[in-house]
């Protein structure tokens, strides 16, 4: 039998939901209160204590202000006082030379450069149709002034910086050859020249690819595919790769896990732990690959997006990781964001785990085939040639291990080894596409 509810009770129950609701609302409008005042409280003990400061200095200071550095200073100041080790601030100008070299393009000279044990700057490469290649450069040149300031006063980072610059100024070098001799002075003007990220060839008398993977931008896997299908188009066989990625401090997070995706079959690549700890899954793989045996050649140097390449060959059972034990920086940085005045900053916002979910940060990757490089070849390291380098010399041997062209066999952990068959075995086709689909839907900085 239904029962009828009386006016009077409909009215309390009524009530009762609104105050529970009232209740319910003050409590997380008096939560937001707080944390907002709270924020308001520490903001305002910040902008005071710089407004102190900046009171007094502006009153008796002896020397002068320039604002924009103070600035700078005071932004970069805040990113460090984060505690972020792999925190950056970028100046209006740092940013942009940032944007130029994610697309391939910088505007300097047109050298890169080392810090000599003489003290100098060392040009060990002079890119193609660049100022530098124009004014008559070489590699193995010395920079033994910039203008007037002596190059052995100043850090790497001081050269490259004075070799960059807008397009259209110019800066003056002084310069000896090789031996030291011939000293003289040039003047070159900045422009934008490219700067391609992936070098690459098959050297006389092998079947093996070589490339050389300077940084990971928006080029690199169009600039690795033209050069696989410029060989097929030219009949030039390739039954195994070794992949350089030595002294590569990674580049782009993302265009490296797009070159993933073109050399791996399907797959998670990579996911983001986030600070909840939840994982968010940042990029899979088709089902198209390149079937070719892989060695990825890696150093201390190897960083980054680098060492994440260099774990997904491996984990993705493509083949070998031969050097030294990477860097080990698996943290994940936000894009930059871009401030008011044209500058920005960048702070870490999770940690990169790899296909198989294991983070390398702080450990780096260990190589399945140790070959590292005496004191004397570190010395003479930017001299040696894809024929007479130590290391690329191994990664070649470990090629011909996998494909079975020699019997010297790479000392392997049972969990890391893959036959040569699953990597793909010699004669094979560079890419492969998943049954049904089209083949055509597939798919230090220069200075």
């Amino acid at each position: 039998m239904n029962k009828k509810i009386t006016v009077n009770l409909a009215v309390a129950i009524a009530i009762i939901a609104m105050t529970v609701t009232f209740v319910v609302t003050m409590i997380l409008s008096m939560q937001l209160f707080n944390r907002t005042v709270s924020g308001v409280r520490e903001k305002e003990i910040m902008y005071n204590k710089l407004s102190e400061m900046d009171k007094s200095a502006r009153e008796n200071y002896y020397g002068e202000i320039v604002d924009d550095t103070l600035y700078d200073y005071i932004a970069a100041g805040y990113v460090t006082g984060m505690g972020d080790k792999d925190a950056r601030y970028y100046t209006a100008k740092q940013y942009l030379e940032y944007l130029n070299q994610q697309n391939g393009v910088v505007m300097g000279v047109g050298a890169d450069v080392i810090k000599d044990a003489n003290g100098y700057a060392r040009i060990v490469k002079v890119y193609p149709n660049s100022p530098a290649e124009e004014s008559g450069l070489q590699k193995n040149f010395y920079i033994t002034k910039v203008g007037e300031l002596d190059v052995k006063t100043l850090s790497l980072s001081q050269v490259n910086s004075q070799l960059l610059g807008e397009s259209g100024t110019s800066v003056l070098l002084t310069v000896v050859n090789a031996t030291g001799e011939d000293e003289h002075t040039v003047e070159i003007q900045r422009r934008e020249f490219d700067v391609p990220s992936v070098e690459g060839q098959v050297p006389e008398g092998t079947t093996t690819a070589y490339f050389w993977i300077n940084a990971f931008n928006s080029k690199t896997v169009d600039e690795l595919k033209a050069y696989f299908e410029r060989w097929q188009e030219e009949g030039v066989a390739v039954d195994g790769v070794v992949f350089d990625v030595r002294n590569n401090t990674g580049g782009n997070l993302t265009n490296a896990m797009h070159v993933i995706d073109y050399l791996c079959p399907v797959g998670p690549i990579a996911s983001q732990q986030n600070k909840d700890g939840t994982v968010t899954t940042l990029e899979t793989s088709d089902a198209s690959e390149v079937e070719l045996p892989m060695v990825v050649l890696v150093n201390g140097n190897t960083s980054y997006a680098a060492e994440l390449f260099a774990t997904s060959i491996r984990e993705f059972e493509k083949g070998r990781v031969v050097g030294t034990r990477t860097a080990g920086k698996g943290t994940i940085q936000c894009r930059p964001v871009a401030l008011s005045d044209g500058s920005a900053f960048s702070y870490t916002v999770g940690l990169l785990l790899s296909k198989n979910g294991a983070t390398f940060n702080g450990t780096g990757i260990s190589p399945d085939v140790e070959a590292s490089l005496s004191a004397e070849e570190e010395a003479n390291f930017y001299n040696f040639t894809v024929d007479t380098d130590p290391q690329i010399l191994r990664a070649f041997e470990v090629v011909d291990t996998l494909t079975g062209r020699n019997d010297i066999q790479a000392s392997l952990e049972p969990s890391q080894s893959s036959s040569a068959s699953e990597a793909g075995g010699a004669g094979s086709s560079l890419q492969s596409e998943p049954a049904g689909t089209d083949a055509s839907s597939a798919a230090e900085p220069a200075a």
